[in-house]
């Protein structure tokens, strides 16, 4: 019996080992690794019940070459969000150049926050940033994920916690209901090393 007992507790220790140490066998290109144990920026959609997963789909800034953005001039066009924009007029409001483009809106460009390398770039109404989808995957979640709504305006009030995935649906039907839902500008995605959602973090929005 003793040796049964030991038998299976060395396997137990074996699969938790593997777990600990797993690796990610991805497609190429599709860099699923980048994720693990990171926060990015997602948009949270439809929870699969019979495979117990969420459809994120993950965003990232756009990111720009300074020589390229020193160089635009009238009639050049730049990709942002997604969209085509030409440039049809330029100003300078303390230091930083506006570009003005043919759809009426005003973009500028910014070094971005996670790399000196690269700038990014944002709309002049409302300071958005532009990004763009990276992929989309189908997540599962940890035992103990949590939903922190930090979306209320008045800056001395503390986010509202929700914890469990009962929990989490329900604020994420509500949202949807009444507001933008788990939108990619406004909430974070938090991944663990076996690619499970441990924590959904929303913050404010201009337009919910």
């Amino acid at each position: 019996m003793k040796k049964i007992i030991a038998a299976v507790l060395a396997i137990m220790m074996t699969l938790t080992v593997s777990l600990a140490f797993a690796k990610i066998v991805e497609p190429d290109g599709s860099d699923l690794e980048h994720f693990a144990g990171k926060t990015i920026h997602a948009s949270v959609g439809n929870y699969n019940a019979d495979d117990k997963t969420f459809t994120v789909t993950v965003y990232d800034n756009d990111r720009y070459d300074d020589d390229d953005v020193e160089k635009l001039a009238v009639g050049d066009m730049v990709v942002a969000g997604g969209y085509l924009y030409t440039i049809t007029g330029e100003q300078d409001v303390d230091g930083t150049r506006i570009f003005l483009c043919d759809v009426g809106e005003e973009i500028y460009f910014e070094k971005a926050y996670d790399n000196d390398d690269d700038l990014i770039c944002r709309s002049t109404f409302d300071d958005r940033i532009f990004m763009n989808v990276v992929t989309v995957l189908h997540l599962p979640v940890a035992e103990d994920i949590v939903y922190e709504d930090n979306s209320d305006p008045d800056l001395d009030a503390k986010p509202v916690i929700a914890r469990g995935l009962d929990a989490i649906l329900k604020a994420q039907a509500e949202k949807e209901e009444n507001s933008i839902g788990f939108d990619y500008y406004a909430t974070t995605v938090t991944i663990n090393e076996n690619m499970e959602m441990v924590k959904i973090h929303q913050d404010f929005d201009v337009s919910q």
